[in-house]
Parts: structure tokens; C-alpha cells; sequence
């Protein structure tokens, strides 16, 4: 059903409109401050007034139409430099029906509105093709009228924006919700059910919520109007898409009929920690990790009986990053944190997995051959082996592990006569595993009881769940991209043999083509969206062989990928405007403010809240010590007393400090061999050496110890952070960074504290000492957005000069609150 978009100029009001009700739009420029003695208003939030009623209501004599084609529906309201737009979808078409009245629309182009003025308002009538804009130049269509030009399109604000969501990978439903599996939405009155909708895919979450908000506080009556009007669309982003499977070619032969079956394969994209290839790699704090997705196979038959089988795919949970490179399969790959400030962001992960799908089994696919890849899976290995999931348990008299693993070196067993064939192998390491976890089996039927047929689709339906899924495999290798989607075809294959065998059915080679055709066009669209190239391999995927046509093809996506990961996005990092366009919708730019809606009575709660932060709030404080020192290349110094510079006594009354940063100058001889290729063992006996020194005291002393944050080297500069135990879970975003300045930039920068707080927004101070037995530094830092930055002394070129930076927190009050501590950035920069 088709909605129309209505303007009124004077005053300024956006109307959505179905065939009977519509949402209105209009701008308040009146924000709430949120102080106290009742109500104060600011211009610096912004402000949505939303009305929905009855379209009888309106006089629409005063209202211009201004989107004739008519949209789809709404993906929310965002905020953009203090403007407030109402994104709209419109164009879009339909590309799945996973079951009857279940059909999911792939979005083709959107447009923005602004609901405070009309500067963008000539634009209506701008006939840009919308199938899709991603690549829309503003240069190619003129908006010339009389004497007066107006801008180019590309000058509109949300034009990457719209770039972003029009390319073709996002997908909406107003029938049911995309969001969660077949298996978690049978029992859901309603897609737009702000409890239902699972975040985690939910790509226009920050944009939707003041409308779900807004609908939470109607009556239900009103609920029901606006679900019916089909405006609300809750949008994911990956791949889907249905095929039709003849009578002939279904193989559930057992169940007559002359109707059509249907088969989908629906992947669904983790919005978290989303990025490309090289700019978003393993975990982050909170257990999200990079390129997760989740896949589901639905194949449904006309008799009501419905098979649905889920897995996922997620980067190496570890904390570890990879740089570009020209050489493939060269990229270096860094594994940033230690073991034991992983640990916990690593059980985080998996529980929620666990508390999702039930059991995991671990299916690795990296070779054992590359170093880096091999580095990968040792430190997998660790973790997976101290996970509470994998320790047995009792279960109904049984025992029980949650978490499983199995290692299968796609390369290696594949690289003989039988070629990507072997991977086939892959089946014996999980059948068991596949048997137990079996698959998710309802069967439909109407109110009456009978089941429900083609013919009935009006008819409200109630499924009958007969077997459900008990886990997931979870599958991985580097990029979580080619291997990947070739073992996981294999694994749905596995799932509907199973299903199939379980009633004595066998499928046809006509289904099994379009099964493969349909998981090679998956693998493709996610690694469009990831590496900006099709998948390898894809042409195995699809039809069981590898051609030579095939082996040229993925040839030149790999060059492709070669040429976007070291030259389109080192482009696209320097600009902003990709990163930017992708973190929008989530709401994730620093300075922007979500939409907030016209509510009186929620904003004078929250200026009451506010003023009473105290009464249920509290605050810690937490203190650090850094300090440097020249080693002058020498390495005899390590196994000298190091307490004396950094375990000093100290009063008794003062407490350890939580974070510790010591930077090292001269850490190995800077001759053109290290400088080329840096040595990392020097570090790493320092590491060690600094870790027995301040661990020695704490256990003499019954206290928390450190544990190895993230350390780092850039040639002679060497920096180490070390972190309580007790206080890990308070850190979160611990990032690093390479940054060239120019000699003059350094000096200006680092030795001038009127400029320094003005540019970086802290204190400069020299922490560097002479000998051993010298005096030593100990600072504590007490103040808002306040990083810490170490300058060593770092030997020079004639052009450039090396400096290292510690930004040691984020906090939002004048003191640093240990309960709201966001981030712990580490940077080196040269």
C-alpha cells in the first residue's frame, strides 16, 4: 500500500498519509534544557511535534503533494546540524515472501524532508533516478531555473546519507519482523513492538525510536490504526531473497500438492560493529565483533509446514587489527590486547550467543600455514579453553558443553587434485554436532484448525512449533567472507538433508542448484557490503565446479579488493564522509543529538531526575601514573630493580593508581635495519620486566593486579599500559593510532600549554628522567576529557620527529567518574 508525503509551507507541517490516518511533522524551536523550576526551553536540542489522527481532519486545501509516485514508509527522524529530516522510503521492491503475508521489500532509494525549513524544498521535483543513487553525481543533472540557480544536489546534508541507505543493501518489512529469526517471532502480536525488535540488526534503531516512542503512548486502539497504515519500517541490512521451487522439483513429495514451495535464505548484518574490512576487525568491549551475521535458510510448502535453520559468522573475537598492504595475503595483523584483558570481552560474547542460539560450536577455518592466521587461532584456542561455556555441566542428568570448537584448515584441504570438492570434508568434523542441534519445524493452520493452503492466505494463521533449533555453529576464517560462505552452503545443505531424511524424502538436483545459486548471491552481497567485491569462490558455490571463467573472475575481485582497501578507503578515511554516512543512522557522530519528541510531562520527570542525580548516583575517583625513560638503546637494564621508579613508597593514606603508562626512548639501537623492520623482542622483555616490578608489590601487599592493556612500538618508542584487574571492566574503545607531524607541529603542539589546551584540551608535562637511581615521576590527573600524553625524547630526522600519546579517558563531569568512564584511547604518533 502506497502512502503519500503532503507539505504545508506557512506554518511549516509534513504529513504522512495512508487512506484514512496520518502522522504529522512539525518542528518545535523550543528544545528542552532540562532544568528545574518547571519547564526551560533551549534552541540547542532540537524538537518533533507527532500527531496522528484521522485524515478527515485535515484540510487539505492548504497542503501541496509533493512525492506524486507515493513512498513506502518511514525509517525515522534524524538530526543533522541542528535540522530536524523525516527520511522516507521512495523506492523500493519486492524481493522475498518467506511465508504467505511475509514479504520483504529491498530498499532502492530514500529521501529526506526537512521539517524546519525549506531550503532543500526545489528538490522535490528533481526526477534523479532512484534505482538506486548510490552513485548519483550532483554534476549530472542541472536544477537551473530563470536567472537564479539552485545548488547542485550533492549539496544537500544528507546526501551520503542517502547514498549509504539507497544502495541496495538494506531490507524492510511491514508484515512481520525482519529483525529476529522464524524461531524467536512465533509467538510476536506485532512487528513494531519496541520489546520484539532486536537491536543487534536493527540498522535505523536510533532513527525509528521517538516514533516507537511515540507509539507506545497511544491508546491501543490508535496502536493497531497506525501498525495497520503500514508506515513505521523497521529496515536490516545484508541479504534477502526467495526462489520458488516447482511442485516438481520440491522434495517433500510426501505432502501432495500442486502449489509452489518456496525457499529464502535471509542474512541478517550486525549493526555494532559494523565497518569495512580494514577498518573494523575482531571484538570490542561490550562483545560485538566485526561482520557478524546472521543467516537463515526457510524453506516453506504449501501444506503450512515450514523448515527455518540458523547460523552465524563473526570475526575472530579477539582485539586485533590489520593494515593495508599491496601484496595479498601480506596485510600484517596485529593482536592488540593481552590474554587477560581479553578474556572478559571474549565471555561476553559468547554467553550472549549462548543465551541466543543455546549450545555454539566453533567451526575455524584459518590455515595453520600463515603465521598470522596461526597467531589468530593460538589465541583463540586460550580463550575458548578458559570460557566458563566450556566447562562440562550437569544437564537433566547428562553433561553438557556449551562451547565447542572444531579446526578445519580450509586451505590445506583444499589445495590438493580435489580442490574446493574437499571441503566437503568439513562434514565429518560437525554431523554429530549438526544432529543434536536439529532445526526449527512449525507447522501452520488457520483459526479453524485445518491447514492453511495457498488459497487461504487471508486467514489468520497460528504455527504449531513441532522441533526446535538447540545451537549454532558459529563459522569464521579471516574475513569471514569466501571460505566462510562455501562451508556454511554446506552446512545448510546438511540441515535440509537432515530434515529430509527425517522423513524419508530426498531432494532433487534441481533444488540442490537453486539452493547453491541462492547461497552464491548471499556470499556475494555481504562481501560487497564488507570488501566492496563479490565473493571468492562464488563460482563453486554456485555450481559445484570450478571453471576457469571462475578462476578469472575471482582474480580480478581480488585485485578490486587490492585497489578499494589501499586507495578508495585510505580516500574515503581522509574525507570522513564514508565513516560519517555509515555511523549516522546509529546515531554514533561526536556532537549528535537523537530526535526528541514534544512530551511535557517526560521532560519535567527528567529535570526532576536530574536534579536529584545525586540521591541515586555515585561517583569514584581514579588516579594515574606515567612516566618515560631513554634507555639509550642498551637492553642490560632489564633485569635491574625497577621499583625504585615505578612501585616508589608512597604515603599510606594513597591508593595504587588504576592505570599505569610507561613509555620507553630508545628502546633499541635505531639503525636503518630496525627502522625498517623493528624487532619486537626488546619490547617484550621490557613488558615483562615492568609486569614483575608492579605485580610484586601488589601481591606482597594483597592487592588487585595489573594486567597488560594494549603496549605498542614505533621503532625506538615503545609504550606499555597496564590496567587493575578490578577496573577492566570500566574501559571500553581502547584504540590506536599512527599520526605524521612536522617538526614545527610537534613544538607548537607540545610546547606551547596555552595552544596545547586549546588543541588536544589537557596539560603537557615532560615525564623523562636521567639514570636508574634518578628521581621518579608520579602525576595523578583529575579532570574532565583530560588525556595524558608522554613525549619522550625520541631520537629525529631532518623532516619529521616522533611523539607518543596516552588519551587516558572520557568522562562527562569535572572529576574522572570511575562508573561513567567510556573510553581508554592509546596512540602512538610519529
Amino acid at each position: 500500500m502506497s502512502l503519500r508525503i503532503f507539505l504545508q509551507d506557512n506554518p511549516r507541517v509534513l504529513l504522512l498519509a495512508s487512506g484514512s490516518h496520518a502522522l504529522a511533522f512539525r518542528h518545535n524551536p523550543f528544545g528542552f534544557d532540562g532544568a528545574s523550576e518547571g519547564f526551560q526551553y533551549s534552541s540547542s536540542i532540537p524538537k518533533c511535534v507527532v500527531e496522528f489522527v484521522a485524515l478527515k481532519l485535515f484540510d487539505l486545501s492548504g497542503y501541496r503533494l509533493i512525492k506524486p509516485s507515493g513512498i513506502h514508509g518511514t525509517l525515522g527522524l534524524i538530526n543533522i546540524d541542528a535540522d530536524i529530516y523525516l527520511c522516507v522510503i521512495s523506492a523500493a521492491v519486492k524481493v522475498a515472501t518467506v511465508r504467505p503475508d511475509e514479504n520483504v521489500q529491498k530498499i532502492l532509494s530514500v529521501d529526506f524532508y526537512c521539517l524546519n525549513k525549506g531550503d532543500y524544498d526545489h528538490q522535490f521535483q528533481d526526477e534523479v533516478n532512484p534505482y538506486p543513487t548510490s552513485y548519483a553525481s550532483g554534476d549530472d543533472h542541472s536544477h537551473a531555473h530563470g536567472p537564479d540557480s539552485y545548488e547542485p544536489i550533492s549539496s544537500h546534508p544528507c546526501v551520503e546519507l542517502k547514498k549509504l541507505l539507497s544502495g541496495g543493501t538494506f531490507y524492510y518489512s511491514v508484515d512481520f519482523d525482519l529483525t529476529n529469526r522464524l524461531q524467536d517471532r512465533l509467538s510476536e502480536g506485532s512487528a513494531f513492538d519496541i520489546d520484539s525488535l532486536d537491536e543487534d540488526f536493527l540498522w535505523n534503531a536510533y532513527m525509528i525510536d521517538p516514533l516507537i516512542q511515540f507509539r507506545s503512548r497511544l491508546s491501543q486502539h490508535e496502536k493497531v490504526t497506525l501498525d495497520d497504515s503500514r508506515m513505521l519500517t523497521s529496515a536490516i541490512r545484508g541479504f534477502v531473497f526467495t526462489v520458488t521451487i516447482t511442485a516438481a522439483s520440491s522434495p517433500l513429495k510426501g505432502l501432495k500438492s500442486n502449489y509452489p514451495s518456496s525457499l529464502t535464505v535471509l542474512s541478517r548484518l550486525s549493526c555494532r560493529r559494523a565497518g569495512t574490512r580494514f577498518n573494523s576487525r575482531g571484538i570490542d568491549d561490550d562483545g560485538y565483533v566485526a561482520n557478524f551475521v546472521e543467516s537463515e535458510t526457510v524453506l516453506w510448502h504449501p501444506s503450512g509446514l515450514c523448515f527455518s535453520y540458523v547460523q552465524v559468522r563473526g570475526s575472530v573475537p579477539i582485539f586485533w587489527e590489520q593494515a593495508t598492504g599491496l601484496l595479498p595475503n601480506q596485510q600484517k595483523i596485529q593482536i592488540t590486547r593481552s590474554p587477560e584483558a581479553t578474556q572478559s570481552a571474549f565471555d561476553k560474547h559468547f554467553e550472549q550467543l549462548e543465551f541466543t542460539y543455546g549450545t555454539v560450536h566453533v567451526l575455524n577455518l584459518l590455515s595453520a600455514m600463515k603465521p598470522a592466521e596461526a597467531e589468530l587461532t593460538t589465541r583463540y584456542l586460550h580463550h575458548i579453553h578458559r570460557s566458563p561455556l566450556n566447562q562440562i555441566i550437569g544437564s537433566g542428568g547428562t553433561s553438557e558443553n556449551r562451547l565447542i570448537q572444531s579446526q578445519f584448515d580450509f586451505h590445506a584441504e583444499t589445495k590438493g587434485p580435489g580442490g574446493y570438492e574437499a571441503a566437503s570434508m568439513v562434514r565429518r568434523l560437525i554431523q554429530d554436532r549438526a544432529d543434536s542441534f536439529a532445526y526449527l519445524l512449525c507447522y501452520a493452520t488457520d483459526q479453524l484448525g485445518t491447514s492453511s493452503t495457498a488459497s487461504a492466505k487471508s486467514s489468520p494463521r497460528e504455527s504449531s512449533v513441532i522441533l526446535q533449533q538447540e545451537g549454532a555453529f558459529r563459522t569464521n576464517c579471516l574475513d569471514c567472507l569466501d571460505r566462510t560462505n562455501l562451508v556454511q552452503t554446506i552446512i545448510s545443505q546438511m540441515a535440509i538433508e537432515l530434515f529430509l531424511s527425517h522423513r524419508s524424502e530426498r531432494a532433487t538436483a534441481d533444488f540442490w542448484m537453486r539452493h547453491s545459486s541462492l547461497w552464491a548471491d548471499n556470499g556475494d552481497a555481504l562481501s560487497k557490503i564488507y570488501a566492496g567485491t563479490g565473493a571468492l569462490k562464488s563460482s563453486f558455490t554456485r555450481h559445484g565446479k570450478m571453471s576457469l571463467a571462475g578462476a578469472i573472475a575471482d582474480a580480478r575481485k581480488s585485485a578490486t579488493r587490492m585497489y578499494i582497501n589501499n586507495f578508495a578507503d585510505k580516500a574515503i578515511r581522509g574525507t570522513g564522509f564514508k565513516r560519517q554516512s555509515s555511523s549516522m543512522p546509529q546515531g554514533r557522530l561526536v556532537d549528535q543529538h537523537p530526535v526528541h519528541l514534544y512530551d511535557p510531562i517526560k521532560d519535567y520527570v527528567i529535570s526532576e531526575l536530574r536534579e536529584r542525580l545525586h540521591e541515586y548516583s555515585t561517583s569514584e575517583m581514579i588516579s594515574i601514573w606515567a612516566g618515560t625513560f631513554n634507555l639509550n638503546g642498551k637492553g642490560s637494564g632489564v633485569k635491574e630493580d625497577l621499583s625504585a621508579w615505578l612501585r616508589p613508597p608512597v604515603a599510606s593514606q594513597r591508593r595504587d593508581p588504576e592505570i599505569i603508562a610507561v613509555g620507553f626512548q630508545e628502546i633499541i639501537e635505531l639503525s636503518p635495519q630496525q627502522i625498517m623492520s623493528t624487532d619486537p623482542f626488546r619490547r617484550q622483555i621490557w613488558e615483562e620486566a615492568v609486569s614483575q616490578t608492579i605485580n610484586n608489590k601488589a601481591k606482597d601487599a594483597m592487592r588487585d593486579e595489573y594486567v597488560l592493556l594494549r603496549s605498542g612500538q614505533l621503532v625506538g618508542a615503545a609504550l606499555m599500559v597496564f590496567v587493575k584487574s578490578s577496573s577492566l571492566k570500566k574501559i571500553k574503545n581502547v584504540e590506536g593510532s599512527v599520526k605524521k607531524v612536522t617538526d614545527r607541529d610537534s613544538q607548537s603542539i607540545l610546547g606551547n600549554p596555552e595552544l596545547t589546551e586549546t588543541r588536544r584540551g589537557c596539560p603537557v608535562w615532560q615525564a623523562t628522567k636521567g639514570p636508574w637511581q634518578s628521581e621518579w615521576t608520579m602525576r595523578t590527573l583529575a579532570f574532565a576529557w583530560s588525556p595524558l600524553i608522554l613525549r619522550p625524547a625520541l631520537r629525529t630526522t631532518k623532516r619529521e620527529t616522533g611523539i607518543i600519546v596516552l588519551s587516558a579517558m572520557v568522562c562527562d563531569s569535572r572529576e574522572i567518574d570511575a562508573s561513567t568512564i567510556t573510553m581508554l584511547s592509546y596512540g602512538l604518533e610519529i
